[in-house]
């Protein structure tokens, strides 16, 4: 009989094939090991499976149609196996590995919360921050998204501003888009604070609102010193070559980065905090990617991090909102693409003024600053000079005591940190970086307390509260970036107490820092180690005894003296304590107790000569200690007006197409005592470039015109364009407008209005600061000063002759782009032999060629 092609049939007619199951002794050990690792005591050997048959072949349906008849419709292999009694209860397996056990055994699990609470926070560089999920994080100032797996929530504080409530509406855009942070909300519910929409039910549930009569935070800290801080602090690390651990890159850390800086082919680590994020670009090496997460872990567990903190990998080309917003120039992945359609070339209509922005409101600038400046804000409390807040019950306005407990310092060397002798403490130098342990307690005012008593019939304890700490890392003027990012990375370390941790620059620091040393603060110039120096000019800073400090001037020369300041000049262990003609009754009594104190520091084993001496009545020894003897200085000996207010900064930009100002506060300000220096040289040159200023010196307005930079601060090349030039004439025009309005406010005597520019500062202006040098980097060419009226008068002119365009730069006024439409009709038409009107309608290749022809382009 031929074989079947059937392969089923061929099988059940072969002979050697059994069709009964018999266990041999070999089979039966390894049946008795199988049951006993993986089904337990309920059949304890193989023996007991001898009396098990193989299963019946499966029967045809059309043979077996009578037995399912039988059966009521069901087979037999169903009615055997709905028969069966076996009980399964006994039977135990052995557990595997879970998803979450190998993150845990890989060392490299990642935290990230349900609910978090986001803070949007700042003007020119919006910080997009994690914060602690609480009611107490709220701030009337600020915008906060609250992000749970099914809700998502905007929170619109009352003062907020425009640009945090749009920056916040970008980022709900973003995560319900991407289903970012696993959130699966279609849209963000707006709780508006002006409404009290802020307690519904939800929203009290996710923060733990336990009253409705809770009010949300009105303290406001400044934008900018945040935004300061928190660039500051950002940490960037990279994988070493080993792929084993992360390398701190001071490059990378203490500002906002670029996007560029990011390569597919390294792996990083960004600490903010909070927030610990390790990047992977596209193409990192596998076994990098997988060491990655170990290290960064590791980066996570060096100091305390809150509970509600996110440690996360972050795969290129995948990362969420709250990522790229610690970027400056991340695009916006949710953009629209527009398409562009192509239009006829129509004519425009000839106009100078292309931007429609009105100047600033010089009566809204007039006004004066509250008598205080913001205090300095630790762990949600204001401590504000460094002795806390008053008390005034007469507008329920209930202060508190601060109290300092203890401090500590440390020097940052090349190799790390190493504890500063204790006799040293508030010595500082320029080119050097310090961490300073500020303990201090919070206590409630006295005021307060003894008000509680009365009311209360029974005595109370006063109430000292906890102990607290804040850690503050000093980086002098001279010191390099990578000496500075040293001292951030240090302060990290010293830090195991997850303590606020504050970045200082020297000559900004708050009072509650000034008031740790209580007036015996000093900062040398140069290293710790360039020697000892036996005559030393100090410039004395600080309108309260106990918030002044020393700083020594690079040189001792007489151009460094100013009229209403005082000085302290040492030559051995004689000390003159020199008095400006100007200089206020507490300048003066500032500046003789801080040179005491600096004497007992310098000589404690000594009584040191201390003379104090007034400008014009100087003995010949004072002149002999400078340098070349006594040489002409700018001095307002002849001057009979009295200077018996502050100056004043503000800095003029353009934000969201308006003409807006920001005034430079001095944090260091008393309500009714002039401080004689207020600011630095660094506040004009340190801005973004080109700057617009506006100092009001009392008795002379100034227009500060900053200069065209050729490199960004990251080393980049800027090009100049015409657009650019457009802009910022633009600005420069409304400035002088507000600075021509500012003037003319003043009822007593009119100011003198003068423009200078970078670079080409008269003396008379210098000396309006504590302390000039020359900057590098600015051009040689920039005009000297002018009057405000001559500049104006540069922008009523419309017409120009064609060398006058020709000229590189064009007149201010000028569109570089259209320098064609500033020549008469009677010229244009010499030059291109047609008229204004037909021009405009030529193609624009045309009008392009014409115009490089004549040098016009």
């Amino acid at each position: 009989r031929a074989p079947s092609s059937n392969p089923v049939k061929n099988l059940e007619a072969r002979r050697d094939v059994s069709k009964d199951y018999r266990a041999t002794s070999e089979m039966k050990e390894m049946t008795d090991d199988f049951i006993k690792d993986y089904l337990g005591p309920g059949l304890s050997k193989a023996a007991d499976l001898d009396g098990l048959k193989s299963p019946a072949p499966r029967p045809s349906p059309r043979k077996n149609s009578t037995a399912i008849n039988n059966n009521k419709g069901f087979a037999n292999e169903a009615v055997s196996a709905l028969q069966a009694t076996e009980d399964y209860t006994k039977v135990k397996l052995n557990k595997g590995h879970t998803q979450k056990a190998v993150k845990e055994v890989a060392g490299g699990r990642e935290q990230l919360q349900e609910t978090l609470l986001v803070q949007i926070k700042g003007k020119q560089s919006m910080q997009t921050r994690l914060v602690a999920p609480n009611f107490s994080s709220l701030n009337s100032h600020e915008v906060f998204l609250l992000i749970t797996p099914k809700t998502l929530y905007q929170f619109n504080g009352k003062h907020a501003s425009v640009l945090k409530k749009s920056k916040g509406t970008e980022l709900v855009t973003s995560i319900t888009m991407g289903r970012e942070f696993k959130c699966q909300a279609d849209k963000a519910t707006v709780l508006e604070q002006v409404r009290g929409s802020y307690l519904i039910k939800q929203f009290q549930k996710h923060l733990k609102i336990t009253s409705e009569s809770q009010e949300i935070s009105e303290r406001q800290r400044d934008d900018e010193e945040y935004e300061r801080e928190k660039n500051g602090s950002n940490l960037g690390y990279i994988l070493d070559d080993d792929m084993r651990s992360f390398n701190l890159v001071p490059e990378l850390s203490g500002k906002r980065l670029k996007q560029a800086r990011l390569l597919d082919t390294q792996i990083y680590c960004f600490d903010y905090g909070p927030e610990v994020y390790v990047w992977m670009g596209r193409t990192a090496d596998r076994t990098a990617r997988r060491n990655a997460m170990i290290a960064g872990r590791q980066i996570w567990e060096s100091k305390p991090r809150p509970d509600w903190g996110i440690f996360q990998r972050i795969p290129g080309s995948l990362e969420h909102s709250l990522f790229r917003e610690k970027f400056k120039d991340w695009p916006d992945t949710n953009a629209v693409n527009v398409l562009k359609v192509k239009v006829p070339n129509v004519p425009k209509k000839d106009a100078l003024t292309f931007v429609e922005m009105e100047p600033c409101d010089a009566t809204e600038m007039r006004r004066p600053l509250p008598e205080a400046p913001p205090g300095l804000v630790l762990e949600m409390t204001d401590v504000g000079r460094g002795d806390g807040l008053p008390t005034d019950l007469s507008q329920d306005i209930f202060g508190h005591d601060v109290e300092t407990t203890g401090v500590k310092m440390w020097r940052v060397t090349t190799n790390g940190y190493e504890e500063y002798n204790e006799i040293s403490y508030g010595e500082f130098y320029s080119g050097e970086n310090f961490i300073i342990r500020w303990a201090y307690r919070v206590m409630q005012d006295l005021a307060v307390w003894c008000a509680t008593q009365q009311t209360c019939g029974k005595k109370q304890e006063h109430d000292t509260g906890r102990d607290r700490a804040a850690f503050f890392f000093w980086q002098g003027k001279d010191c390099t970036i990578k000496e500075k990012g040293k001292a951030a990375f240090a302060t990290v370390e010293v830090d195991s107490e997850r303590a606020p941790q504050i970045q200082l620059a020297q000559s900004t620091e708050p009072p509650a820092f000034l008031q740790i040393f209580n007036g015996s603060m000093v900062t040398f110039h140069g290293k710790i180690d360039s020697g000892d120096e036996s005559r030393r000019l100090f410039l004395f800073r600080g309108e309260l005894e106990k918030e002044g400090s020393l700083t020594q001037l690079p040189s001792v020369r007489c151009s460094y003296l100013r009229s209403r300041a005082s000085f302290v000049l040492q030559d051995g262990d004689m000390f003159y304590v020199w008095h400006g003609c100007k200089s206020r009754a507490h300048t003066v009594a500032g500046s003789f107790s801080a040179a005491n104190k600096l004497a007992k520091r310098l000589f404690p084993d000594s009584k040191p000569t201390i003379l104090e001496l007034q400008e014009g009545r100087e003995e010949k020894e004072f002149w002999a200690v400078f340098e070349g003897g006594k040489r002409d200085y700018y001095n307002l000996q002849n001057d009979d007006r009295m200077y018996a207010r502050s100056l004043r900064l503000f800095n003029l930009y353009e934000d969201k197409k308006r003409f807006v100002y920001k005034e430079v506060e001095y944090n260091g300000r008393v309500s009714k005592l002039a401080a004689p220096h207020p600011f630095t040289q660094a506040d004009l040159y340190l801005a973004e470039q080109p700057a617009l200023f506006i100092l009001d010196a009392i008795y002379t307005v100034y227009v500060w015109v900053g200069w065209w930079p050729s490199h960004s601060p990251d080393g980049e090349l800027i090009a100049n364009t015409g657009s650019a030039n457009t802009d910022f004439t633009e600005r420069y025009k409304l400035t002088l407008q507000t600075a021509l309005s500012y003037g003319e406010l003043e009822t007593k005597d009119k100011p003198e209005m003068v423009v200078v520019h970078a670079g080409s500062e008269p003396t008379e202006f210098q000396c309006l600061f504590p302390w000039w040098k020359e900057w590098d980097d600015i051009p040689s060419d920039l005009p000297g000063p002018t009057s405000l009226d001559q500049e104006l008068k540069k922008f009523l002119q419309t017409e120009f002759t064609l060398k006058e365009l020709q000229a590189r730069p064009p007149p201010v006024v000028c569109d570089p782009l259209r320098l064609e439409q500033y020549l008469s009709k009677t010229e244009f038409k010499a030059i291109f032999n047609m008229a204004k009107e037909d021009f405009k309608c030529l193609p624009l290749w045309k009008q392009k060629k014409l115009k490089q022809a004549q040098d016009l382009f």
